[in-house]
Order: C-alpha cells, then sequence, then structure tokens
C-alpha cells in the first residue's frame, strides 16, 4: 500500500540546525527506512521550511512507523494511504465517478 508521508519540524528541533544537532540524523532515517521492509519511492526534502515529503511502500503501517520514527523524534509525521494517478483514474471510472 503506498503512504504519503509528510514532515515539518520548527527551526530549533531542526536536527541541522544549532540548537539540537544531529549529524546521524539523515543516516538513521535512510537506515530506518531500509531496514523496515518498506520501499521508498520517492523522497524530497525542502530545507528552508524544514520539511520533507516521501511516498513509501508498506505492507503494514507498523513497518511504516517504524520505518519513519526518526521524523517523529524532532517535528510532526502526517501518514496518508494513496493512490497513483495511474490507479486513482482507473478507479474513478470503476465507481462511475469518471469517463
Amino acid at each position: 500500500m503506498l503512504f504519503m508521508v509528510t514532515h515539518k519540524h520548527s527551526a530549533e528541533m531542526c536536527p541541522g540546525g544549532s540548537v539540537k544537532p544531529d549529524k546521524q540524523f539523515m543516516t538513521k532515517l535512510q537506515e530506518g527506512i531500509e531496514k523496515n521492509k518498506v520501499k521508498l519511492i520517492a523522497g524530497y526534502h525542502h530545507a528552508p521550511s524544514h520539511e520533507f515529503w516521501f511516498i513509501i511502500d508498506a505492507e503494514d503501517v507498523e513497518s511504516l512507523n517504524n520505518a519513519v520514527w526518526q521524523l517523529a523524534l524532532v517535528g510532526e509525521v502526517r501518514t496518508v494511504p494513496v493512490l497513483n494517478f495511474a490507479e486513482s483514474v482507473g478507479w474513478t471510472k470503476q465507481i462511475g465517478i469518471q469517463q
């Protein structure tokens, strides 16, 4: 199942900042994703706004939560199940709300 994971933290909680630095943060995040049986489809980061966006394929929510736990330690994490666009087009046609 695909999930959109969004994360935002404050400048004060930023692992790349000077208040609470964590020079291993990105490594720990990457390791968490790799070891928890999830597949990173795409990931994006915008440093000035302290935001991350990931598309993750996970078999279950427990694996997903474990994979992104590092994000929860510094800020807000939101996970939403999503369909890719091609699946969404097919689904809307199947249920009759699109032609």
